[in-house]
């Protein structure tokens, strides 16, 4: 038998012996290929953003252009709300009359005469168009223009005494199209403005439009309900070349 005294000598020389290994592993795991990355549960910076684009006006500004823009998510003004389409359809595109920098004065429709309010040009989808309508109601006449070059200028009819077409500037809001056969011919340009002279009766609407006409007879007379009425070739014309939110002046 082993004598106790030496046993436990032996023990204690074995745990003296295991207590130093242990401390060789650990003072090894920290080092070598075992080493923790130093970015290991860091908080790393974030990214940058990226800057957003520097707004500007559409460029290449034509001579004897207007700025027209189409709304693209409801804008509250001045005037009202204005929303992304018009109750007949259409892309609402707004007329600018006068802008600085990211500010600009648009002509807003209401459900009378248009108003005009001023509104963030950056909410906008902006471009130019050098076409307008001119609308002369003394000489029962409608032409076209692109800067000053005249496209094409058309006898036409307009509002009789007691339901007057109402003049000013406009713009075009609905650009529609009728089936064959339609009393207003096969389309028509919606305007910012209503008729606020209705006959008693009338349930046809009160928007102003320019338009063709079945009663092509009524053409050069004051014989509408306060619409312009133009024949085919105008209509044609129109149609190519007027787009939603182009300038529309209507005159004495």
């Amino acid at each position: 038998m082993i004598p106790v005294r030496v046993l436990v000598r032996v023990l204690a020389v074995t745990a003296l012996a295991v207590i130093g290994v242990v401390a060789m592993g650990l003072s090894t795991s920290g080092s070598g290929s075992h080493t923790v990355p130093a970015s290991a549960g860091t908080v790393q910076p974030p990214a940058a953003a990226a800057k957003p684009a520097a707004w500007s006006l559409p460029p290449n500004m034509p001579a004897g252009a207007a700025l027209i823009g189409r709304v693209t998510v409801p804008i509250r003004t001045g005037a009202g709300w204005v929303r992304p389409v018009t109750p007949l359809g259409s892309d609402t595109w707004l007329l600018i009359l006068h802008h600085h920098g990211r500010q600009g004065l648009a002509l807003i429709p209401t459900s009378s005469a248009p108003k005009t309010a001023r509104i963030d040009l950056a909410e906008l989808d902006l471009r130019w168009t050098r076409i307008r309508v001119d609308v002369d109601l003394s000489r029962l006449r409608l032409s076209v223009l692109r800067g000053h070059r005249l496209l094409g200028s058309f006898p036409m009819a307009a509002g009789m005494a007691s339901t007057p077409t109402p003049t000013g500037r406009f713009s075009v809001t609905d650009r529609i199209t009728f089936p064959p056969g339609s009393t207003y011919g096969r389309f028509a340009l919606g305007l910012s403005v209503n008729q606020s002279h209705l006959l008693g009766g009338w349930h046809g609407g009160s928007q102003i439009a320019i338009h063709g006409t079945s009663r092509p007879g009524s053409i050069g007379r004051y014989a509408s309900l306060g619409c312009i009425r133009v024949p085919r070739p105008a209509l044609r014309l129109l149609e190519r070349f007027v787009p939603l939110g182009g300038p529309v002046t209507i005159h004495a």
